[in-house]
């Protein structure tokens, strides 16, 4: 006797020539298929018993014959798939109805963000397994907002829409969103409320209810859960300066392990080595700042001491347990992003031969002072996805688990204090004060925007995960080089010019 197996060897069909000898093959092995089951039908047993060993009971023939009318050009289910695999696709009617395929291609066509809607998958956030993803447009991320009771606390009965999904105890509203629709979707002109549009609400429940945030890390510890901490991206117009003044204030009083130098940005701000060893040693903080959009902070992909640290014995990372990092990557308009950036450029330059230094450095498409594309949010996000990507089974640093979170940088004090309680950690001191807001009237010239949007737009709309890495801080340190020849050569013709006058 044939097993059903076997029978469904026979199905397979070598490339057809034509399309009409094509359809001919499949209508004569159609019939013949048939001819062949009926045959085992009279010669095989009637008890379903025998069917263990490779007959074929009245229910599997009459289970075999649907499967035929289902499938029009006479294919089994899992004909298409050895097809597809040996470059056999058929040309079929049945191949013009595949909904998800067409609406994935619709969606990439069209550029629409997916609606918002509830899910039973993933209801609390950071629980997602993002280490067994293939692909980088899959990766998810998370989105925080503050609800309307939160946001608006004079007027406690005002509530948006969108809050509908949230608790009414809980002054977060969490959701998720694949990198992916980011792509497609983030442009010049997307808002917050576009972001969480294209996000799908989640469900959480407090981690602990705790009063006593040290009691409840400490609880946590004995049920074998990992650690959490907050890496805070500080990113340029998004109050960074806030931010590291913060951390670095924190560190100060809250770690005598670390020999702070005196300048203002916390320690492992721009040292890797440095941030590894600042996470193992102050134990009680829970919030470390990095420079976001530093291609040579590989927060995610660590691979162990490059030298630039202290060589203090037992201060190898290898040798701390495992942490779960959590990313918080601020959010801002594109637009209100270039024009705070390039107002800063002005104040800082003093409107110096009305902008001309940035100009030849636009003329170029590099970076100056604020005015990097690399360190706009969604730029910060291809690196961090790229470095998460890199670091599968790689480097010290995988034992670790990653999330990344965005969040509104205009709510940047209360995110961190509800984050912070969400997770039972105590918030981070200072994230209320305003650094670097009081900034003298006037701008640059229009032109200033139009150059910098005509060198960046596109690269905005296709930005997505970087998976050179190496190629990308090579890219990056030559740039580097050519903006600094620029702005040396014109400081060399204003020393001219002054001596000449």
């Amino acid at each position: 006797y044939w097993s059903k197996a076997e029978l469904q060897e026979l199905l397979i069909q070598p490339k057809p020539l034509s399309h009409r000898r094509k359809q001919n093959r499949l209508t004569k092995a159609k019939t013949n298929r048939l001819q062949d089951a009926n045959n085992l039908m009279d010669t095989a047993p009637d008890k379903d018993k025998n069917e263990s060993h490779g007959g074929l009971t009245k229910a599997k023939k009459n289970q075999f014959e649907s499967e035929d009318v289902k499938n029009v050009a006479g294919k089994t289910p899992n004909e298409d798939k050895r097809k597809r695999q040996h470059g056999h696709i058929m040309d079929t009617k049945n191949l013009k109805h595949e909904p998800e395929k067409q609406q994935d291609n619709d969606h990439d066509a069209k550029l629409q963000a997916r609606p918002k809607a509830s899910t039973a998958v993933n209801q609390f956030p950071f629980t997602r397994d993002l280490t067994r993803l293939t692909r980088s447009r899959n990766f998810y991320l998370y989105v925080v907002e503050l609800t309307s009771a939160t946001a608006n606390n004079d007027n406690a009965n005002a509530k948006s829409d969108t809050d509908t999904q949230s608790s009414p105890q809980s002054p977060l509203q969490w959701s998720e969103v694949r990198w992916k629709d980011l792509v497609i979707n983030w442009g010049r002109n997307t808002t917050f409320s576009n972001l969480l549009d294209m996000s799908t609400p989640l469900h959480p429940k407090k981690e602990n209810n705790d009063n006593n945030n040290k009691v409840a890390r400490e609880k946590s510890r004995e049920e074998g859960m990992i650690e959490k901490k907050l890496i805070l991206h500080c990113l340029p117009k998004a109050a960074s300066t806030t931010l590291r003044w913060a951390c670095y204030k924190n560190q100060k009083e809250s770690c005598e392990a670390l020999d702070l130098p005196y300048p203002q940005d916390p320690y492992g701000y721009r040292n890797i080595d440095e941030f590894f060893r600042a996470v193992k040693v102050c134990d009680d903080i829970h919030h470390f700042c990095v420079q976001g959009g530093d291609a040579n902070m590989g927060v995610i992909n660590y691979e162990g001491k490059g030298g630039s640290a202290s060589e203090e014995e037992g201060d190898d990372d290898d040798e701390r347990d495992p942490l779960h990092f959590i990313h918080m990557v601020p959010f801002r308009n594109f637009d209100d992003w270039v024009e705070s950036a390039i107002k800063q450029i002005f104040f800082i330059d003093g409107g110096r031969d009305d902008c001309g230094r940035v100009g030849k450095i636009l003329d170029e498409c590099l970076g100056y002072r604020e005015l990097y594309m690399e360190l706009y949010p969604k730029s910060v996000l291809s690196l961090l996805i790229g470095m998460a990507f890199d670091a599968r089974g790689n480097g010290i640093s995988h034992k670790d688990k990653h999330h990344i979170m965005l969040y509104n940088y205009k709510d940047v004090d209360s995110v961190m204090t509800k984050v912070s309680e969400f997770l039972g950690m105590d918030p981070l001191p200072r994230t209320d004060e305003r650094l670097n807001q009081q900034i003298v009237e006037g701008t640059c010239p229009k032109e200033i925007s139009e150059k910098f949007h005509e060198c960046h737009d596109e690269t905005l709309m296709n930005a997505d995960a970087i998976r050179g890495l190496e190629a990308e801080r090579l890219r990056r340190k030559k740039n580097n080089r050519r903006m600094k020849t620029i702005i040396g050569r014109d400081r060399q013709k204003e020393k001219e010019g002054s001596e000449n006058s």
